[in-house]
């Protein structure tokens, strides 16, 4: 399974990344929160979890596969986003986007269900280049998640740290 993942992601990331422009290659670590919404009372469990991210940029888009879990929550997701205003400022240290995210994931909660599921929704953020090599993303995000009562949605903030080779 672990051979699968990779190969479709490195595949996937060579298909969806822009041809048109210099392609750059990164990869990283992400940490990220998220408040899971529970459809039939108003309240949400909160997790805190760590993965790592691989992808490829352009001028223009990114797409991004990211890796993540801990005890409870386990996700996979591959991100597609549009990098913002360049036309008006070049390409400045700090570049805004807005994305769109689909993904996998497996929830364990003793008292509430051990289930498998999908979630999609939108994300926007900011890259801040620390140097050549290093950005820094901060994003928040909001999943609308399916299949898997009773859960209904994901909201929260990632933290990332990019490196281009």
């Amino acid at each position: 399974m672990l051979r699968f993942t990779l190969l479709f992601t490195f595949l996937s990331t060579m298909l969806f990344a822009q041809q048109e422009n210099e392609q750059f290659p990164f990869i990283g670590a992400t940490l990220a929160t998220h408040s899971i919404d529970l459809k039939s009372t108003t309240s949400s469990q909160n997790e805190t979890i760590a993965g790592f991210r691989y992808g490829k940029q352009t001028l223009d888009w990114r797409t991004v596969f990211t890796l993540t879990g801990n005890n409870d929550l386990q996700t996979f997701a591959m991100e597609i986003d549009k990098i913002l205003l360049d036309e008006l400022f070049g390409t400045p240290k700090l570049r805004p986007y807005l994305g769109a995210t689909v993904g996998y994931l497996h929830y364990e909660e003793s008292d509430l269900l051990d289930n498998d599921g999908f979630f999609f929704g939108g994300n926007f953020g900011f890259l801040i280049y620390a140097t050549a090599t290093i950005d820094v993303d901060l994003s928040y995000h909001y999943y609308k998640v399916s299949a898997m009562d009773p859960l209904d949605t994901m909201q929260g903030a990632n933290l990332s740290l990019h490196y281009f080779f």
